[in-house]
């Protein structure tokens, strides 16, 4: 197989690109607890924060997804991972909550640019090919393991550079992106698309019921990605982990969900798209319990059990957005923009009320709420005939 094919080379470059911004975009979760006492405030206003930035940044995707699909250049796919790699670090160093949130925004927004035209390019590039779901799911995957070592690389970072070294990672960014504009072939012709303004296609996109289903579940996916991944080192803080340990545990929590995502496919050929969905959502409770409860005697297993969660957690995340994109074929752009970016954001605003949950009644608690969520997700999955 020459990799250097047209279209093998730019499922390469593309998951480059996503290894890199998704490295950035989970480079501050452990270092959340620190923030947080360096700017003097408490975990229900640093959650409001981050969930500030996860909306304002997600929401912000589809818009940017209709754009992309009608750019017949790769503006988005460059930019975006420059201004992530640029404003990402600066937000260590911001002394204020102002400037750490502006930071926060701007490194968000990047993401926002860069993720709905890149899923896009990835089926563009692979028009009428039955290896779709396995190219999306390498894709997916490598953005997934990128984000996996983020937590790694800035607690060893701070732990023994300080913070003032976090600004030479923008360097990686910067330099991935002059390589990937190079490396990706031009955007390849499309078919044409249906003409509207963005909210007439958000229209027809969310009035498709599989569609629609596939918004909600999504959703609920982020949601339990997103506050796991954020109140984890809370959790472990408070259970005497170090911050190495706190950034080794959150990696490889993501590694699990990165490899789940690379494999999926093969998985989903065995059992379907809706097994894979329903397998996904419907063992994170079991694996959330026996985490919590093994955390009091044994904490190794406690930590594998966790561990494995993220492998559930993010086994359906290829298969719902190639079956979103199957599902409204014209739009891949906005599609992807609502599969990854809307349904994030909406799962984001989670955070908000779960800090107040967690800031009042225990960490512990918002993990079994958020898994208790998801395995209803899988029992409504059962029942649907939306997806087959």
């Amino acid at each position: 197989m020459n990799i250097f094919k047209k279209e093998k080379r730019a499922i390469l470059g593309l998951s480059l690109g996503h290894f890199s911004i998704d490295l950035y975009a989970a480079l501050l979760v452990p270092l959340y607890p620190i923030i947080t006492t360096k700017l003097g405030i408490n975990l229900a206003s640093i959650s409001a924060i981050i969930a500030l930035g996860h909306l304002v940044s997600s929401m912000m995707q589809p818009f940017f997804g209709f754009i992309a699909d009608k750019l017949k250049h790769r503006t988005f796919m460059v930019w975006g991972l420059i201004f992530s790699s640029i404003f990402i670090p600066l937000a260590v160093k911001a002394p204020s909550v102002a400037l750490f949130l502006a930071c926060l925004l701007l490194g968000m927004i990047g993401n926002a640019f860069f993720h709905p035209q890149v899923s896009s390019l990835v089926k563009d590039f692979n028009k009428n090919n039955p290896d779709l779901s396995r190219d999306m799911g390498i894709f997916l995957g490598l953005g997934t393991i990128g984000y996996a070592i983020g937590p790694y690389i800035s607690t060893s970072i701070f732990n023994k550079f300080g913070e003032n070294a976090f600004l030479y990672l923008s360097l990686i960014g910067i330099i991935t992106a002059i390589f990937i504009y190079f490396f990706v072939p031009k955007k390849p012709p499309k078919e044409a698309q249906n003409k509207g303004n963005f909210f007439k296609i958000m229209f027809e996109i969310l009035k498709d019921k599989a569609c629609m289903f596939l918004t909600f579940i999504s959703t609920v996916k982020s949601a339990v990605s997103i506050s796991f991944g954020t109140y984890i080192p809370f959790l472990l803080k408070n259970q005497g982990f170090s911050l190495d340990e706190i950034g080794i545990i959150v990696t490889l929590f993501f590694i699990s969900g990165g490899m789940a995502t690379i494999f999926s496919s093969k998985i989903e050929k065995k059992i379907g798209a809706k097994g894979v969905i329903i397998l996904s959502f419907l063992t994170i409770l079991p694996l959330i319990l026996g985490f919590l409860y093994s955390l009091n005697f044994n904490k190794i297993l406690a930590c594998l059990l966790f561990i494995l969660t993220g492998f559930f957690i993010l086994l359906s995340v290829g298969v719902i957005l190639v079956q979103a994109q199957i599902a409204v074929p014209k739009h891949t752009g906005v599609v992807s923009g609502v599969m990854q970016g809307f349904s994030w954001g909406l799962g984001a605003m989670f955070l908000a009320p779960l800090g107040v949950i967690g800031q009042n009644f225990g960490v512990d608690k918002i993990l079994v709420l958020m898994a208790t969520m998801a395995f209803v997700v899988g029992l409504l999955s059962i029942k649907t005939k939306l997806i087959k």
